[in-house]
Parts: structure tokens; sequence; C-alpha cells
């Protein structure tokens, strides 16, 4: 088969794969997490965490590592040539035992908030089906694809911040 003819067939077939695409409905593109994280109960919940006692501590923590690694980057970059092999010993070790605790802290800050965004989607889930349910069929949606499949797409197929405000309505209505 002639390469000509092979891309006849794909052509045809592309052509059909689509038409029978837009037969179904519209497509779309969704960021679910993003649609759900960015709801008003969500981000109650995420200023919740920022307020906890121990996740400020840590945050404060963190800010601190950032400033003395930096401090010691300055101070390596500004000393290093005149310190003797002892004190540039003490200063690697200085600067491993900083590394090591600043990955730990940010470890611990991003552990403690991707478990409040899981508990969030977790509680969100009925909610979020019911509510894409709804849009998919008022809509006449034949395809919804996450965002994070899609190479580009124009706002105009983004229904992320819709689910967002369908999901704050169906919260105030529940609270009504």
């Amino acid at each position: 088969m002639t390469s000509s003819a092979k891309k006849l067939i794909v052509g045809l077939a592309l052509m059909m794969t689509s038409s029978l695409v837009l037969a179904q409905g519209k497509i779309v593109v969704l960021d679910l997490q993003a649609a759900v994280l960015s709801t008003t109960a969500a981000q109650g919940q995420l200023a919740q965490l920022e307020q906890n006692a121990e996740y400020v501590a840590l945050m404060t923590r963190y800010e601190a590592l950032t400033e003395d690694i930096q401090n010691l980057q300055k101070d390596v970059e500004q000393n290093a040539m005149t310190w003797s092999e002892e004190d540039r010993n003490k200063k690697e070790e200085e600067a491993r035992a900083l590394r090591q605790e600043y990955e730990t802290t940010v470890h611990t800050l991003q552990n403690a908030r991707q478990q409040v965004m899981q508990v969030i989607m977790q509680q969100m889930r009925a909610s979020t089906s019911e509510v894409l349910e709804g849009l998919i069929e008022a809509e006449k949606i034949g395809l919804v694809v996450s965002s994070e499949a899609v190479y580009h797409a124009t706002e105009h197929y983004d229904i992320t911040e819709r689910v967002t405000q369908l999901l704050n309505q169906r919260a105030q209505q529940r609270q009504q």
C-alpha cells in the first residue's frame, strides 16, 4: 500500500471518528481537582489548615530554613576561599543538616496539604458526580476530557469554572 493510500485511509478514519463524536455531543475539558478545590467549601477547609497551629509552626520553620540556607550560600560565596579545611567541613555539615531539615519540613507541609485535599475530594465526590451528570445532560456533552490529557484547548471548551460555580450553588442550596 502506498504512502498516499495510507494517508487517505487514516484521514477518512479520522473524519468518520470526529463525525461520530460530534454526533454524540460536544467535547469539553475539565480539571476536576481544580474545580472542586476552587469551591468556597474547599477554600474554607484549606484556610483552616493554614491557620492550624502545627501547620503555622511548620510554615514558620520552612521560612526560617529558607533564610538560613540563603545566608549560608552567601557566606560560602563571600568567604569560602578563606576557610580552613575544618571550617569548610563544618559548613558542609551545616549545609547537609539544613538541607535535610528543609526537605523534611517541605515534605511534611506537602503531605498535610495533600491529606486535606484528598478529604475534600472524597467529601465532594457525590455532589461532583451529580453536578457533572446534570451538566452533561443539560448541555448535551458527548465527551469530557481531563485537562491533563489535553495539549491545548481554548476557554470555550473548559468547563472547570462552570463546575465550580454549580458546586458552590449546590452547597448554598443545601444550607438553606
